[in-house]
């Protein structure tokens, strides 16, 4: 009997942490997208953009 509830609980706090996680990464996603296209001003599309991630880097990057 113990060993399924521990089970259980264990399958249990899984299925949450996953749920979390992508949670997560699409609060993250809608942000930078929201934040890219209406607040920016561009393209909500470009956030997926490599090139727009370069540029943001090498600006962040300090000058060699």
């Amino acid at each position: 009997m113990f060993k399924k509830t521990i089970k259980f609980l264990g399958l249990r706090l899984s299925i949450i942490i996953i749920f979390v996680i992508v949670l997560l990464v699409l609060a993250a996603v809608l942000g930078l997208m929201v934040g890219y296209g209406f607040l920016g001003g561009g393209n909500p599309s470009n956030v997926f953009n490599h090139n727009l991630w370069k540029e943001v880097m090498d600006k962040l990057s300090p000058a060699k």
